[in-house]
């Protein structure tokens, strides 16, 4: 008899490659080797493929039950029952379909705790509720902040932000214990009235730590930008960055000096202008490419100008403890210093110092040192697992 404790998790898809599903397969294989049963209800797009679930469960030894994506823009506008509902994102959740198989999971399967990848999960929350099950929900962005600052702030994108903030505001009065995705995030919630509340890293980071990174002496260095997707907005500002005011104007003053890679998907056309023999595109890598790719590198150049959440393109290659550049926002609150374990840029000119001031080899060696440790310290598996299983034990205890 399998005497486990269950969780029932309800996730958005899994199945893109980006930091999001990362987190979310690595939450799963978390719940899992925390000695938990696990079962998912995941979102399935129609050009999504099942056996990729399958496969996913069959490795992970957890249940996948898939539902389909069905959210349009005439059903949101002509079904819509709760003000709320107006964001689509909840209003997907709202869906009889996964309603009723939620119900179904809870009522026969009787889960210990229901784990919600998203705060825009809320729709389903009352279900557990009123079974007397704790709910747990993991945010990976303050939406609100997230939607304005990737679509602007046009009077209808304010007044959509402020659907979201409700929508947070529901999900802070809801969850029994909140995961913020960062400090500085939790700090939002926690103006929100959130208490049960603490900061979980993505879940993906514990396999991108390395113990070191080899530095080298040598010219020219290797610099490299990446982004998961371009039709992100704030990769494609940070790109267009590094490609306009970084690299031209490095390559006007300091010609031979460096080489840029830049890697992604959904390049937009008028950036290819840009490439040369100093400024490379390798296109989307897959993870194994990339590793093979970043072992070459000797500095991450990531600036980062708008974007919520945990921004992974920063925060694996100080995992990784390669010496890296980047903008004090994008360190969202986790304990990374200027010149300590970090290059901390604001203006073209503070990115482009940076870039020359890491040609002394010391320098990025202390930087790759410290940098690694304070991942090992903050991003490890064991630190990662005891914030997880220390919220769920302060759930059992009341």
């Amino acid at each position: 008899m399998d005497n486990r404790k269950k969780i029932l998790v309800v996730t958005p898809s899994f199945y893109s490659p980006g930091a999001e599903q990362l987190d979310r397969l690595g939450g799963f294989s978390q719940l899992t080797r925390l000695g938990y049963e696990v079962k998912v209800i995941a979102k399935l797009a129609e050009w999504h493929s099942t056996e990729f679930f399958s496969m996913t469960a069959r490795d992970l030894g957890i249940q996948v039950i898939p539902i389909s994506y069905k959210y349009s823009k005439r059903n949101l506008f002509s079904e819509i029952l709760h003000p709320l509902l107006l964001d689509g994102a909840a209003f997907e959740y709202n869906d009889p379909e996964i309603k009723k198989t939620f119900e179904k999971e809870i009522n026969n399967w009787r889960p210990n705790f229901v784990f919600f990848d998203c705060t825009y999960l809320w729709p389903l929350y009352d279900i557990a509720r009123k079974a007397g099950i704790p709910v747990i929900a993991r945010s990976i962005n303050f939406e609100p902040r997230h939607f304005l600052q990737e679509e602007g702030y046009a009077p209808t994108n304010c007044i959509k932000a402020l659907l979201k903030l409700a929508g947070e505001y529901v999900a802070v009065r809801k969850s029994d214990w909140l995961f913020a995705i960062t400090p500085d995030e939790e700090q939002m919630y926690r103006r929100l009235g959130a208490r049960r509340i603490s900061a979980l890293p993505l879940r993906g980071l514990p396999d991108c730590i390395r113990s070191e990174h080899q530095i080298r002496a040598r010219r020219p260095l290797n610099v490299f930008f990446f982004g998961s997707t371009y039709n992100v907005s704030h990769n494609r500002r940070a790109l267009e960055f590094v490609l306009k005011e970084i690299a031209q104007s490095v390559r006007t003053a300091r010609n031979g000096e460096f080489i840029f890679h830049i890697s992604g998907r959904k390049l937009p056309e008028e950036y290819k202008k840009y490439f040369a023999d100093d400024v490379i595109y390798h296109g989307y890598l897959d993870y194994g490419a990339l590793d093979k790719l970043l072992l070459d590198m000797d500095i991450a150049l990531i600036p980062s100008f708008f974007g919520a959440g945990m921004q992974q393109k920063i925060f694996e290659p100080l995992c990784r403890g390669i010496p890296t550049i980047t903008s004090e926002r994008g360190i969202a609150g986790y304990p990374f210093r200027h010149k300590e374990n970090v290059y901390l840029a604001k203006t073209t000119e503070d990115f482009i110092s940076g870039l020359l001031e890491l040609r002394d080899v010391s320098l990025r060696k202390k930087l790759s040192q410290e940098s690694i440790k304070t991942a090992q310290k903050i991003f490890s598996q064991t630190a990662l697992d005891s914030i997880v299983q220390s919220a769920i034990d302060t759930l059992k205890s009341n």
